[in-house]
């Protein structure tokens, strides 16, 4: 056998982790999703997680612009996102949390743990609307929703070079300058 055929099953492997990192370096090719940008957010009828008696729907939004942060327990990347906005809800931003594939009695532990940046929470677990509707299949996300209720951003994932409080500020700032 010759001797540069020992290297052939090294090469095909490397071949294989290459193209793996290159599609990871894209999000959409890994989780695909659908772009909401100049979309209406969607109408809809969940519950509240805070209040299992109270239902929310579209008119329980607020009425300037706000983010909608798809978070869930589970998720690491949550964990790690969750100071950003906290720190935005003490600048006076609204975010509505939307849960994603997470048990709700989770969800709630995991707000006393690391505190509860949201204004109100919907509560997505029984019928998967949103994870329908949104194609939304993985967290974190989040939506910047301006005041007419029109999908003017969206952000996918947790990265930690992105200064989620800056970059949401100033797009905030701007939406505001429109009403």
């Amino acid at each position: 056998m010759r001797k540069s055929l020992l290297f052939l099953p090294l090469v095909v492997l490397l071949t294989v982790v290459f193209f793996l990192v290159m599609q990871l370096k894209n999000p959409d090719a890994v989780s695909p999703s659908e772009d909401w940008r100049g979309k209406p957010f969607p109408e809809f009828s969940e519950r509240n997680l805070l209040d299992a008696h109270a239902t929310l729907s579209k008119e329980s939004l607020p009425k300037e612009p706000f983010i909608v942060n798809v978070w869930a327990s589970w998720c690491t990347w949550c964990i790690k996102e969750f100071p950003q906005l906290l720190e935005l809800k003490a600048k006076g931003v609204k975010i509505v949390g939307l849960t994603y594939v997470d048990k709700p009695d989770d969800a709630r532990a995991a707000l006393e743990k690391w505190g509860n940046p949201f204004e109100l929470i919907i509560d997505d677990s029984l019928r998967d609307f949103f994870v329908q509707t949104m194609q939304i299949n993985s967290a974190p996300r989040s939506y910047l929703v301006d005041h007419k209720g029109i999908i003017r951003y969206q952000h996918k994932g947790f990265d930690s070079d992105f200064d989620l409080v800056k970059e949401f500020q100033l797009r905030l700032d701007e939406l505001r300058k429109e009403m």
